[in-house]
């Protein structure tokens, strides 16, 4: 070797040396995982490959992690999941101080990567990993609320993230299994299996607690995520919401009447707190009045497994009401204004006699999106329980132009209402405009033409009532209705 290569590779080394000492082994980072080169603070599963990766590399962990977390990217662009797992636990390795290390492949695993396999039993081995990642996440970083945070809003979204639906089988999968059971649970162990719900709830009152101890009140995640009090509340009272919405499914009535009452005590407390930083709680009192009235609907859902119909009509009075008066709180679970396969959407529908398919739409907030020279058949069944609520887009063509932008000239609209021959109820239709408030109203009981000269941009409603409540009905209460616009 040449003098100059000597010289070259002296010059190398003392750089080396330079950049452990004055550089990486100056990093928090670095300093908060050198307590991981002793053997006694190494959980035992991963003992031997976090020691090792700690003792050997040293300082220059960040670089190998750095390639690492590049690789990671590729593998995940590639879809090569097993590979993408088995990388992020070798990150683990070198980074067990990093929370995202744990979150990212615990929320990767269980949804993105299970949601992409249709066979349900790989898709549940993803699941599972996902979750017992995150509870190996917070047995490392027993103080790390964030973690708390997505272990629990794993539990309960993953199950419930498709509104209105809740996925039974990965519920009954996570109830029925003695591991989960064992690993996720936080205290003493329960005398029955908890479920998802109930295991995630624990989680986020500790998160809660903790930040509360927090001088802040809150933390920002290293992805931006700010986690408050508020929000780990706000995840308790859906939990809750969803607890009884499962039982309610699994006819384990009283359990969910229980589960109800319990979200009903939680909500106002929320409304009744003051959060850190004067942060409201982002709901209002309708949500409290309408968690109160969900178990007096479970007794008469139960009560109308009878079939009959007066039974049925009782608890369509008390649900629909529900959401008429306070608007629809129920996260689709009674109503869906695009799937309309709500417990109160079928329900109207049956006592309806199927005859029309725009039920439920008693309300401006339910109301039925109508598109333009579209006939639509409906009625006004059951008797007294019916009126129908129309959305009406008249909106500017151009694309870009301010949402609040006037026509240059009134937009012309005209409704037609059809009656069936021989017709005897008395109807009435009003058109409203887009702050709700009547414009102009038709009544008999024959065809109806009605026309408004539009002069605003925005959503209109059309609501077809009868003429008087009070019955009693004909037998035919049925009408047809289109619209156009432009002249």
């Amino acid at each position: 070797m040449t003098i100059l290569r000597w010289i070259l590779l002296a010059a190398l080394v003392t750089l080396i040396v330079l950049l452990q000492s004055l550089g990486l082994q100056q990093q928090v980072e670095t300093k908060e995982e050198d307590r991981y080169r002793r053997v006694a603070d190494i959980p035992a599963s991963d003992m031997v490959p976090t020691y090792v990766a700690s003792l050997f590399f040293g300082a220059f962990r960040a670089v190998v992690v750095d390639a690492l977390w590049i690789q990671l990217k590729k593998v995940e662009e590639e879809k090569r999941w097993y590979e993408q797992r088995q990388t992020l636990q070798l990150i683990s390795y070198f980074q067990p101080r990093n929370p995202e290390v744990w979150a990212h492949l615990g929320w990767h695993s269980a949804y993105n990567v299970a949601n992409g396999f249709t066979d349900p039993e790989k898709s549940w081995e993803w699941v599972k990993f996902g979750l017992k990642w995150l509870r190996q996440g917070n047995t490392m970083l027993p103080d790390s609320t964030y973690l708390k945070f997505e272990l629990a809003r794993t539990l309960y979204f993953k199950p419930t993230w498709r509104d209105g639906v809740l996925d039974m089988n990965l519920l009954a999968r996570i109830e029925g299994d003695p591991e989960l059971q064992e690993i996720l649970q936080i205290g003493p162990p329960a005398p029955r299996p908890l479920t998802a719900f109930e295991l995630a709830i624990p989680w986020l009152e500790h998160g809660r607690d903790e930040l509360l101890e927090r001088p802040e009140k809150y933390i920002i995640t290293q992805t931006g995520l700010y986690i408050r009090p508020l929000t780990m509340d706000g995840y308790i009272r859906e939990c809750l919401y969803f607890q009884g919405m499962y039982l309610w499914r699994l006819q384990r009535w009283e359990e969910a009447k229980e589960a109800f009452r319990r979200l009903t005590d939680h909500t106002a407390a929320m409304l009744d707190k003051k959060y850190p930083g004067d942060f409201r709680s982002g709901i209002f009192e309708d949500h409290a009045k309408f968690s109160a009235r969900l178990p007096e609907i479970v007794d008469l859902d139960r009560k109308a497994k009878s079939g009959k119909r007066e039974d049925e009509l009782a608890l369509l009075a008390k649900m629909q009401s529900l959401l008429v008066d306070l608007g629809p709180l129920d996260l689709s679970y009674f109503w869906n204004r695009y799937r309309k396969d709500g417990r109160l959407d079928t329900l109207k529908r049956k006592l309806a006699g199927g005859r029309d398919p725009q039920e439920c739409n008693d309300s401006f907030d339910l109301a039925t999106d109508l598109p333009p020279l579209t006939l639509i058949a409906a009625n006004l069944d059951p008797p007294g329980l019916d009126v129908d609520y129309y959305r009406i887009a008249v909106l500017n063509p151009a694309p870009e132009a301010p949402s609040d932008a006037s026509p240059t000239k009134p937009v012309p609209l005209t409704i037609h209402l059809h009656r069936p021959e021989g017709a005897t109820l008395d109807l009435k239709a009003t058109l409203f405009d887009t702050s709700r408030r009547p414009l102009r109203s038709v009544e008999g009981r024959g065809d109806f033409r009605l026309e408004q000269a539009c002069d605003r941009y925005g959503i209109y409603f059309l609501k077809v009532e009868p003429l008087s409540p009070v019955g009693p009905w004909p037998p035919d209460t049925s009408y047809t209705l289109r619209y156009e616009l432009g002249s």
